[in-house]
C-alpha cells in the first residue's frame, strides 16, 4: 500500500468532517420539511412526547462529552516519536469517532423531530450543529492537538 502524503490525510479528514455535516444538515432539513407537511409520524401523546424528548436531551448530554473525551484520549496517546503520517493516522481515526458520534446524535434528534414534531428539538440539533462546527479539523487545530514539532508542522500547513 502507497504511503499517503501528510496533507492528503489532511484532506481526508476534511473530507469526511464536511460531508458528515452537509449530510447531519441534509437529514434535518429533510425532516424538517416532512414535518412542516406532515406533522408528526407516530407520537401524538404529550406524554410519550415529553419522555422521547427527555431521552434525546439526556443522550446528547451523553454524548457531547463522550465525543470529546473519548478521541482526545486517543490523541493524547499518540507516542510523539512515530512518523507523521502514523500520527496522522491515528488522529484520522480519532476524528472519525469524534465524528460519527456527533452525527449519530444529530440523527437521533432528527428522528425525535420527525416523530413528535416538537420544535424544541431544533435547540438541540443546535447544539450537535455547534459541537461540530467546534470539531472542525484545520491545520492548525492538528498541529496543536498533537502538539507537532517545527518541521512536522510544516508539512501539513497548506502551502
Amino acid at each position: 500500500m502507497q504511503e499517503q502524503k501528510p496533507r492528503d490525510i489532511i484532506r481526508n479528514i476534511s473530507f469526511i468532517y464536511w460531508a458528515m455535516l452537509l449530510g447531519l444538515v441534509t437529514f434535518i432539513v429533510v425532516t424538517s420539511l416532512f414535518v412542516s407537511n406532515v406533522g408528526e409520524v407516530i407520537i401524538s401523546d404529550p406524554q410519550t412526547a415529553f419522555i422521547l424528548k427527555t431521552v434525546l436531551i439526556l443522550t446528547l448530554i451523553v454524548i457531547a462529552p463522550i465525543s470529546y473525551l473519548v478521541p482526545q484520549r486517543k490523541i493524547n496517546r499518540i507516542k510523539k516519536d512515530q512518523k507523521l503520517n502514523v500520527k496522522l493516522a491515528a488522529y484520522h481515526m480519532a476524528s472519525l469517532i469524534r465524528f460519527v458520534l456527533m452525527n449519530s446524535a444529530g440523527i437521533l434528534i432528527a428522528l425525535g423531530f420527525m416523530l413528535t414534531a416538537n420544535t424544541n428539538l431544533i435547540f438541540l440539533q443546535a447544539v450537535v450543529i455547534l459541537f461540530f462546527l467546534i470539531y472542525k479539523p484545520s491545520p492548525f487545530k492538528i498541529a496543536s492537538d498533537m502538539d507537532l514539532d517545527e518541521k512536522e508542522r510544516q508539512q501539513i500547513m497548506p502551502e
